[in-house]
């Protein structure tokens, strides 16, 4: 079994990439985000704790947690948000952890946007996707619809491009066309080349 994490910045083109090692090289797929979105369900660990700590205001009228209320919350305190994510992300590694240890796939990928160093001894390898900041405005404004300003302001929250170098153990390349991304992970996936 293969383990490769993937990283990149807002725009980068994470989802390409984990397309193409999807479609065409049978990987499994974990998206951090989308770990973290289970365990807010009703019921789930996460979901519990986060109740508990913030009460009834940030739950719809249904019982689910209403993300505006919480995002709210989270946005204009920081110490909220801090504990938001204790709560969560050693929850969301830890969910990680049990799928991959489940699987029977010969290649996982699992994809995070935050840099941390609480899970790189689950990968074989990292992989950080690149794209110039102009590429990542434009496919952001395309894709999304985000201000040049908005696109910037994100691109600025996140890990600086050192820091993605320095952590990772590959770089993808992504300012080119959709043959040249395959082409790159073709190489990289070449058998003995791992």
């Amino acid at each position: 079994m293969n383990v490769i994490g993937l990283t990149g910045g807002v725009g980068a083109g994470k989802s390409l990439v984990l397309s193409i090692l999807k479609t065409k090289y049978n990987a499994q797929v974990i998206e951090a985000d989308k770990v973290a979105h289970e365990l807010m369900m009703p019921g789930e660990e996460g979901y519990l704790r986060v109740k508990e700590t913030f009460g009834e205001t940030i739950l719809n009228s249904d019982g689910t947690i209403n993300r505006a209320a919480l995002g709210k919350v989270i946005f204009e305190n920081e110490s909220a948000r801090e504990q938001v994510n204790s709560i969560i992300h050693p929850l969301v590694w830890k969910r990680i952890r049990q799928k991959i240890s489940a699987s029977q796939a010969g290649l996982i990928v699992v994809e995070f946007a935050i840099m941390g160093e609480e899970a790189e001894d689950i990968y074989n390898e990292m992989w950080y996707v690149r794209a110039s900041e102009e590429v990542r405005i434009r496919r952001l404004s395309e894709n999304r619809g985000y201000t040049k300003e908005r696109s910037e302001q994100i691109i600025r929250s996140q890990a600086s491009e050192l820091e993605y170098v320095r952590r990772c153990d590959r770089i993808i390349e992504n300012d080119g066309s959709v043959e040249d991304l395959e082409n790159q992970l073709a190489e990289i996936l070449k058998t003995g080349d791992r």
